[in-house]
């Protein structure tokens, strides 16, 4: 596996088409911005691609196209526990190599146009390109807030995010952390001690209304599907189920077992 340029991501993009459904939104993402981290079994004309991306304690891993030779390359990879998230045939080539494979699942819920929320009566406000320190503070930073994006600067070009203010900081936001296609994947974080006061869901109303009514996208919402209160407030907002998705984990370096 090599590392792709912006030539061979457009030829992954040529057979791969334009994403029909919530699914490897990453991917499409990282493919239609040429992104670092994708691989490919050809420098030019690849048709198996990972995107790999790097976590705290995981090694985060998207595929698609031919299982082969990229699910052996990854299975190769010693460093850290992976999750990957590809087509059910990828499955099996990764179950003869990896022994203890589990399975994680992620709930993403859509709301259609037809589903825009009420104004929230909180006071919201958009991101700005002067909002980076309070968007990346301690309080409320998520690990992954700009693993779509790369840098803040691109989020707030390309992307839309909504506020809610507390001093020189925020209380709540929501953003649009990854997007391809039709579709806008948001994400939500509230500082811990204004929890329960419908903040997170007002500035979440605030993203949802303007993904539907001017960007005029599809907006997604991704949770686990134990994760009650999550899957409570998309639906509150419009929401409804649209698929289920299926992530591989194994640890090292324990799980592996043998190659070829």
């Amino acid at each position: 596996m090599v590392p792709l340029d912006a030539v061979a991501a457009e030829h992954v993009r040529s057979w791969l088409g334009e994403p029909t459904g919530p699914g490897l939104l990453d991917l499409y993402q990282a493919l239609a911005e040429h992104r670092q981290g994708l691989w490919g079994d050809h420098p030019r004309v690849p048709r198996s691609v990972l995107l790999l991306r790097e976590g705290g304690r995981q090694l985060e891993a998207f595929g698609a196209g031919d299982p082969e030779p990229a699910v052996d390359w990854l299975c190769r990879r010693g460093e850290k526990s992976v999750a990957l998230l590809a087509p059910k045939d990828w499955w099996d080539a990764v179950g003869r190599r990896i022994e203890g494979v589990e399975q994680a699942e992620v709930l993403t819920l859509s709301a259609a146009a037809s589903q825009r929320p009420t104004k929230p009566a909180v006071v919201t406000r958009r991101l700005t390109v002067d909002d980076s320190a309070a968007f990346l503070a301690p309080e409320i930073a998520l690990e992954w807030a700009l693993w779509g994006w790369g840098t803040f600067r691109a989020l707030v070009e390309r992307g839309a995010g909504y506020v809610v203010p507390f001093g020189s900081g925020f209380a709540a936001m929501a953003w649009v952390y990854s997007q391809a296609g039709d579709y806008e994947a948001i994400g939500v974080s509230t500082v811990l001690r204004f929890r329960r006061l419908g903040l997170g869901k007002a500035a979440a109303s605030a993203l949802v209304s303007e993904i539907i009514e001017t960007r005029e996208k599809v907006p997604l919402w991704s949770t686990a599907p134990e994760n009650e209160a999550s899957v409570a407030m998309a639906q509150s907002l419009g929401f409804s189920i649209a698929t289920l998705e299926t992530f591989l984990r194994w640890s090292r370096p324990q799980g592996f077992i043998r190659t070829r």
